[in-house]
């Protein structure tokens, strides 16, 4: 096998993997409403309504990760609860964890368990686990009178057996990965914080088109970084250290181990309140005369989807694959804007976006009460960046003729297809039911693994409103539909 070809099979795994753990992060924003309001009107049980969601990651991500790479979900989701049960347990009775060695840095409790400190990465282990489980046995055929074992009901019993085994040989490398995770998060969390944080921007919005991003912020977010709560428990990521410190009360978003919670997190405000929708007015003044109206209809949509849910493919993909040039310039812009928001010292926070609901639940709201969110920073740094995508959007649309929404002289129709049409149409042109090796979706994307990839018709899919179609690997096609890509993938694989 190739280097190139070993690459490519790489990238589609992970890509795999990024699109499971959109599950367990898309509940992110209910934990985080519930801890903002439970904080701003002092309802002690939405804070821990909220709390306990972040208390759990771990469980969280291994029932995400099993639904979101099984072939059917209850089974999986149950085997990944099973998969933790016993692989923690086994951990902690083979080294003798007791709960008051939780309040080292290398232990933690898990589901009541005292076991080794892997926050997220142990979920994702057993969700994975259990999905390979269930997908390589929840067919199985056993002797007669082992019949009531056979096929989905045997899935949980070699989850828990591989799960044992797992549990005694993990920790004689768990160690080296820990040092491993300890030594980047001493590097991120260092004395460079600046270059960090721009290094953090400019990765996850370059890694936009592939959808690999979501494998680059959960370290961030979930394992990076240290504070201690309250109650003596060690809590990890910049995510997590945030909702924590919103919950106890910690005004300035800093600890002894962990100073300005928030900065990898804050610095897509000023691109999805204003750098992006200032892009999509520049799109809009560049197209044709003729063709504003239809520009209007998308750019304008996309426009307020950015600013209102944070999310911003719908803009992004109008650009990204036809300018390499704003491409680049969208994700060094996005790298400063991190830096920017953390030397002025602000420390907001995101659920899984970064738009205006959060930026009032989790920007303005807490500021009301004492916490030094410095909301403002996100319009100091915001503003300056619209003109300059206003008018470098312009400049370079113009002066290469990029083919932005109105640009071409064959502008389509407005496109009316029910929901059946558009899932024949799909089907049509990724080449049949018979190409498929599975099909799931993440917010705005289509994720498919195809047996031949020559027989997908990229223009065909754009041209019954794709807005992009990306391919990840050597199997995996990413279609972006937007908010329809959940309902197609769930129609496809009812067909």
């Amino acid at each position: 096998m190739s280097i190139l070809s070993a690459l490519k099979q790489a990238a589609s795994k992970l890509s795999t993997i990024g699109k499971a753990l959109m599950l367990p992060i898309s509940i992110l924003p209910a934990a985080g409403l519930l801890l903002a309001f439970g904080e701003k009107l002092d309802i002690p049980l939405m804070l821990n309504a909220g709390g306990v969601l972040f208390d759990n990651l771990p469980v969280l991500f291994a029932v995400g990760a099993a639904v979101g790479l099984a072939k059917e979900s209850g089974i999986a989701a149950l085997a990944a609860l099973v998969a933790m049960l016993v692989m923690n347990v086994t951990i902690s009775t083979n080294l003798g964890i007791t709960p008051e060695m939780t309040s080292e840095g290398a232990y933690a409790m898990v589901l009541g368990i005292p076991t080794l400190q892997m926050n997220v990465f142990g979920g994702i282990i057993c969700g994975i686990l259990a999905s390979s489980m269930y997908n390589r046995f929840h067919d199985i055929q056993l002797p007669p009178f082992l019949g009531f074992f056979a096929g989905k009901r045997f899935v949980p019993i070699a989850t828990a057996l591989s799960a044992f085994v797992l549990g005694l040989i993990l920790p004689s490398f768990w160690m080296y990965v820990q040092a491993g995770i300890i030594a980047l998060s001493n590097v991120v969390n260092g004395d460079n914080q600046a270059l960090s944080t721009f290094v953090f921007g400019f990765t996850e919005r370059a890694l936009i088109p592939t959808g690999l991003h979501h494998i680059w912020y959960p370290s961030f977010w979930f394992s990076f970084g240290e504070h201690t709560t309250e109650a003596g428990a060690v809590i990890n990521g910049d995510q997590t250290i945030w909702f924590k410190m919103l919950a106890e009360g910690v005004k300035d978003f800093s600890s002894d181990t962990y100073q300005g919670a928030g900065k990898f997190m804050q610095g897509e405000f000023p691109l999805m309140l204003f750098a992006l929708p200032a892009a999509c007015l520049a799109m809009y003044h560049e197209a044709k005369t003729k063709n504003r109206k239809y520009a209007a209809g998308i750019l304008f949509s996309a426009a307020l989807t950015c600013f209102l849910t944070g999310i911003t493919e719908p803009v992004e993909f109008t650009f990204i694959f036809v300018s390499p040039l704003l491409y680049l310039f969208n994700a060094i812009c996005t790298g400063f804007a991190y830096t920017f928001m953390y030397l002025l010292d602000a420390h907001l926070a995101k659920t899984f976006s970064a738009g205006f609901i959060d930026y009032v639940t989790l920007g303005i709201m807490p500021s009301f009460s004492g916490f030094e969110t410095n909301y403002f920073a996100a319009v100091i740094v915001g503003v300056p960046m619209a003109a300059l995508y206003y008018f470098v959007f312009r400049f370079v649309i113009r002066k290469f003729d990029v083919q932005t929404p109105g640009r071409t002289d064959d502008v389509k129709e407005e496109i009316t297809l029910t929901d059946e049409q558009l899932t024949k149409l799909t089907l049509d042109f990724v080449g049949g039911k018979d190409n498929l090796t599975s099909v799931t979706s993440c917010i705005t994307r289509l994720r498919l693994e195809v047996v031949d990839t020559s027989l997908v018709n990229a223009k065909g899919l754009e041209d019954i409103g794709a807005m992009g179609v990306v391919n990840v690997g050597s199997n995996g096609i990413q279609v972006i539909f937007g908010a329809k890509a959940q309902f197609i993938a769930d129609q496809i694989n009812k067909a």
